[in-house]
C-alpha cells in the first residue's frame, strides 16, 4: 500500500460566532459601525493528523469535543475557518441520521438520488439496487417513503448506500448505535473487508469497544484540541481518565502500555512502590485511591454504614501504576477497611462488570468459605483480594463490599447486611489481544485425532 496519506489535516481550526438572541445577530448584520454582538467559540483549535490507505481511525471525546465539526469539514459540509484538508478519492459520509434523504421519496429513489450526488449514473446505482436491497434487508419498506422509517431503517439504508458507491474514505459518525446487534456486526463484517480493500476509515464512536474493535489508531479530542493521537489501545485509556480519572493521563499524553516488573519479589506480592502500600497500610491520613487513574469517581455506593471502605489499591502483576492492561495479569485489591460497630463475621465481595453494567464475574469470602477475624467498633482492617481474570479487550469496572451474613455457607441476598459496596470503583482498561473474542479468554487447545495422512501412513 502507498504511504502517501489519503486525509490529510493541518492545523484545522473553527470558529463559530454565539449570539445571545437572534435579534442580536439581527442587530450585528444592521449596524452601521459594525459592532459586535457576539462572542466566538473555537470548536476546533489547530488539529493536524493524518489517515493512511487502508487505515481505521476511531475519534473520540466527551461531548461538545468537536467531533462531529471535525468530520463535517472532512466531508466539506462545512467550511473551517483556518487551516486545510485534503482528500485524496471519493469520500462516503454518514454523519447524521436521515442526513440528505428526501422524506417523501422512497428508499429506492434516495439511494439511486444519493448516488447520484456521489458521481454515479442512474444506471450504475440501479445495477447496485438489489445488492443494496438485500444488505438493507428492510422488505417492503424499500419502497415505502422514507418518512415513515424507524431509526434502524435509516441505518440500515443509508449505510447499505454509502458502501456501494465504491468510496476511498468511509466516515461514519455514531451511526451505527440505532442498529439492531445483529445488523452492527454485519457492518463492522463489512467495514473490516473495506479495510482489506484499501478504503480508510474515520469511525466517531462513544463506544470504546466499537473502536479498539475496528481500528489500530485513534484521535482523542478534549475541547477542540487533540489530546493524543497514537495506537488505539493507548488512546482509549486517555480518553477514560479524562471521563472516570484525574485527566492527567490524557493531558499529558503519558498513556503506556502496561509492562511486568521482572525484578520484583513474591514476598512482597511483586510490589516495586513498597513505600505507597507502607503508607497505605499503615497512615490514616488522605486516601491513597484518588491519585490512582483507575479510580472512578462516579462510582455508587450502598450500605447502612456499620463498615466503611476508606481506601483501596489495585496492583497488576504487583505494579500499581498501570493504564492498559494485557488481560492476562494477576490482580490483587487491596482494601483498607474501617468498622463502626462490632462485626463477628465480617465478609468481603467483589464483581467485575462491563460498562453496561453486566456481571462477568464475581464472588465472595461466603461462597468460598474464608473465615475472616471478628472487627470491633474502630478497627481498621486490611485485606488483600487476589484473582486472575484472564480478560479480553475492552472496559471493565471492579466493585468491591462489605457486608456480614449471619448464616453459615452459602447466603441468599436477602440474607445478606451490606455496610459500604463500592459499584464500579475502579476502571480497567485492556488492550485487545487478537486470540479471543468475548470478555475472557478460555484456554483451550485442538489436535487432529484422524485425517486423510494419519489414515494413508497406517495402510502403509
Amino acid at each position: 500500500m502507498p504511504s502517501s496519506p489519503v486525509i490529510s489535516v493541518r492545523d484545522l481550526s473553527k470558529k463559530f460566532r454565539l449570539f445571545a438572541s437572534p435579534k442580536d445577530r439581527f442587530r450585528e448584520a444592521l449596524h452601521p459601525f459594525r459592532r459586535r454582538y457576539h462572542r466566538e467559540f473555537w470548536a476546533l483549535r489547530d488539529v493536524s493528523f493524518d489517515v493512511l490507505r487502508g487505515q481505521a481511525v476511531g475519534i473520540m471525546g466527551r461531548n461538545g469535543s468537536g467531533k462531529s465539526t471535525l468530520l463535517q469539514i472532512v466531508s466539506s459540509v462545512m467550511r473551517a475557518t483556518q487551516g486545510e484538508v485534503c482528500v485524496n478519492g471519493r469520500l462516503s459520509a454518514l454523519l447524521e441520521l436521515g442526513a440528505g434523504f428526501n422524506p417523501e421519496f422512497t428508499g429506492r429513489d434516495n439511494v439511486i438520488l444519493n448516488g447520484a450526488i456521489m458521481g454515479l449514473s442512474r444506471k450504475e446505482m440501479i445495477e447496485r439496487l438489489p445488492e443494496i436491497e438485500t444488505f438493507a434487508d428492510i422488505g417492503e419498506f424499500f419502497d415505502q417513503p422514507v418518512r415513515v422509517y424507524s431509526s434502524g431503517m435509516y441505518a440500515r439504508v443509508a449505510f447499505a448506500c454509502a458502501i456501494h458507491v465504491d468510496p476511498d474514505v468511509l466516515i461514519l459518525d455514531e451511526i451505527l448505535g440505532v442498529g439492531d446487534a445483529k445488523f452492527q456486526e454485519k457492518c463492522y463484517n463489512r467495514i473490516c473487508t473495506m479495510r482489506k480493500k484499501g478504503v480508510s476509515i474515520l469511525l466517531v464512536s462513544h463506544s470504546t469497544e466499537a473502536i479498539q474493535r475496528n481500528c489500530e489508531s485513534a484521535l482523542l479530542l478534549e475541547a477542540g484540541k487533540v489530546v493524543q493521537y497514537g495506537p488505539v489501545d493507548a488512546v482509549v485509556a486517555a480518553y477514560h481518565d479524562l471521563l472516570y480519572g484525574s485527566g492527567k493521563t490524557g493531558l499529558l499524553g503519558d498513556a503506556k502500555p502496561f509492562k511486568k516488573n521482572e525484578g520484583a519479589t513474591l514476598e512482597t506480592e511483586n510490589i516495586a512502590q513498597e513505600s505507597e502500600l507502607r503508607t497505605f497500610l499503615e497512615g490514616d491520613g488522605e486516601p491513597l485511591f484518588r491519585r490512582f487513574p483507575y479510580y472512578n469517581p462516579y462510582e455508587r455506593r450502598i450500605g447502612n454504614g456499620g463498615a466503611e471502605i476508606v481506601d483501596f489499591l489495585v496492583a497488576a502483576n504487583g505494579e500499581l501504576h498501570f493504564n492498559v492492561l494485557s488481560g492476562s495479569e494477576t490482580l490483587t485489591v487491596y482494601l483498607k477497611v474501617r468498622f463502626n460497630r462490632r462485626v463477628d463475621m465480617p465478609r468481603i465481595g467483589w464483581a467485575i462488570v462491563t460498562s453496561e453494567g453486566i456481571v462477568i464475574a464475581g464472588s465472595n469470602t461466603v461462597m468460598l468459605n474464608i473465615p475472616l477475624a471478628s472487627a470491633q467498633a474502630g478497627e481498621t482492617w486490611v485485606y488483600a483480594v487476589k484473582m486472575k481474570p484472564n480478560f479480553c479487550g475492552g472496559q471493565y469496572f471492579l466493585t468491591a463490599g462489605v457486608g456480614e451474613c449471619d448464616k453459615v455457607g452459602a447466603c441468599d441476598g436477602d440474607e445478606w447486611t451490606y455496610f459500604d459496596v463500592r459499584r464500579s470503583v475502579c476502571h480497567l482498561s485492556v488492550a485487545t489481544s487478537g486470540r479471543a473474542t468475548g470478555f475472557v479468554e478460555v484456554p483451550f487447545s485442538c489436535a487432529v485425532l484422524h485425517g486423510p495422512l494419519n489414515k494413508a501412513l497406517s495402510l502403509s
